[in-house]
């Protein structure tokens, strides 16, 4: 009759012990998933640093040749209209003169950038909060799973001496 206690016991106990492990590995695929996900929005911050970046320097280049090939059209007309040169500096100061940080486009743009930026650490915070209540999930099951391992233990130990104490003995 101890044997069918036993038995039932580390039937239930391994039971115990399956389920905690196939929920780990449940909760070790959702974590490699979410860190996927993190990968892909710092990805994506760093692409969007990287085009704003880009229009900026383009933007600049461009202010900067569109002022010099007028300058230059104009020594080479032989004559330097101070009317024309006025309006020539008068809109490139109005566009933020040749630095593109002051334009209003900058601007714009900045805000823009600092929108989309905002939007993609809130998203890569959400995931990170994901991942910790994962890790303490995690840390709760394995826990469970030491505890449930070292009564499997105990039960072993106990199934071991019953056997002892029931063996025959011959003097």
């Amino acid at each position: 009759m101890g044997y069918a206690i036993f038995t039932a016991r580390k039937l239930m106990l391994r039971n115990r012990i399956n389920q905690i492990n196939f929920r780990m590995m449940q909760l070790a695929q959702q974590q490699q998933t979410l860190a996927d996900q993190a990968g892909r929005w710092e990805r994506a911050i760093s692409n969007t640093r990287a085009v704003f970046s880009s229009i900026g320097n383009m933007f600049q280049t461009g202010m900067n040749m569109m002022l010099n090939n007028k300058m230059m059209q104009m020594a080479q007309g032989g004559q330097v209209d101070m009317n024309q040169l006025g309006n020539l500096l008068n809109g490139v100061m109005a566009s933020g003169g040749n630095n593109f940080m002051n334009s209003p486009v900058f601007t714009y743009m900045n805000a823009m950038n600092q929108m989309i930026e905002i939007q993609n650490q809130d998203r890569l915070r959400q995931v990170k909060d994901m991942e910790n209540q994962i890790e303490l999930q995690m840390k709760s099951l394995e826990t469970q799973l030491k505890a449930a391992q070292a009564e499997m233990d105990q039960v072993e130990k106990a199934e071991g001496n019953e056997i002892k104490n029931s063996a025959p003995q011959f003097a």
